[in-house]
């Protein structure tokens, strides 16, 4: 049955973003990847060349490797362009200074090395500093563990967006619920969405040990994206990213979702045995509306305050999500 709160009332709305329904546009596809991925360029386990296998075998359709520091080479993992995988070039930026706090960004569908900036003592200004370098290499900029660091809000809010945030890395440092002394990833990118920031939440392996499989907190497939492309190339990859027209997931997939400035509509793609919530968010994380099942819709209106949004998460039983981006309401 279906549980329903705050039901908003009539309005003019427009979006950060508007997707078109696949179902009704068959040029477009879903292109599943992970984007922060190490290999034993930096201090992962297994090869470039393993690291790709495993994931072009397990149902991805690209894939960011994101060495610590470095820039692994990936033409020869691109050498078969019809086997329907990509890999796309990476690098893990860690500022110098303090190595107890991982104040870490990825730099990704980058051509050179980009060197780390040098820390200073303003938390706020090294996080703007840290992805504007990565703008300056021509990198599409992803804030990774920020809570490791001891990046809030406060610090987040110093960033020009629009940028990407890990809301959920699985990897074994990373911090993504809550608890007395802090917000969740979630949390934090509603607050940043209600200050009117252009945000787009990300879920990633931060894959190190290949072989430890996908329930230990270094092994692959626990987290990932699904961007919409028209074709799957780097090109439309990295455009997608940038306009932030794709979900991130730790398991839940949605069939299709879809926002037409009035109505947003949801379906999951169902897996045998599991039951799902499918809920409405929206300013300051307010629930709007939550109700169990594979679909849903969610009909704007009513007058809203500045930076009024809404975005889609779907749960499933075992406590696994997949969350849509934020689309703008105006005022």
């Amino acid at each position: 049955m279906a549980k329903v709160r705050n039901a908003l009332t009539s309005a003019i709305v427009s979006i950060l973003l508007l997707f078109t329904s696949p179902i009704f546009a068959a040029q477009w596809m879903w292109a599943r990847g992970n984007l922060h991925t190490h290999t034993t360029n930096s201090d992962g386990n297994r090869s470039p060349q393993e690291v790709a296998d495993w994931y072009k075998s397990n149902g991805y359709q690209f894939l960011v490797i994101s060495d610590h520091d470095k820039l692994t080479d990936v033409t020869l993992l691109n050498k078969n362009p019809n086997d329907g995988f990509i890999v796309i070039p990476g690098e893990e930026i860690a500022m110098t200074g303090d190595p107890n706090t991982p104040h870490h960004a990825n730099a990704i569908g980058i051509s050179q090395w980009i060197k780390p900036p040098d820390r200073g003592i303003n938390p706020g200004r090294n996080a703007r500093l840290l992805v504007d370098c990565i703008r300056n290499g021509a990198g599409i900029p992803m804030v990774n563990h920020p809570a490791c660091g001891g990046w809030g809000y406060r610090e987040l809010l110093w960033i020009k967006g629009p940028y990407l945030l890990e809301i959920a890395n699985m990897g074994d440092i990373s911090v993504n619920v809550s608890n007395l002394t802090r917000m969740s990833m979630e949390q934090t990118w509603d607050v940043l969405l209600s200050y009117g920031q252009e945000v787009y939440a990300t879920a990633t392996d931060d894959m190190h040990r290949l072989d430890y499989g996908p329930s230990n907190p270094l092994g692959p497939g626990r987290g990932w994206v699904v961007c919409r492309v028209k074709q799957l190339t780097q090109a439309d990859v990295l455009d997608a990213l940038r306009r932030g027209d794709f979900y991130c997931s730790t398991s839940v997939e949605f069939e299709d979702y879809s926002f037409d400035g009035r109505e947003f509509r949801v379906k999951v793609k169902p897996k045998q045995g599991e039951k799902y919530l499918i809920r409405f968010v929206g300013k300051w994380g307010a629930i709007l509306q939550e109700s169990e099942g594979v679909t849903a819709y969610y009909r704007v209106s009513g007058k809203h305050e500045p930076n009024s949004y809404i975005r889609c998460k779907a749960i499933s039983g075992n406590n696994k999500a997949a969350w849509t981006q934020a689309f703008r309401i105006k005022e």
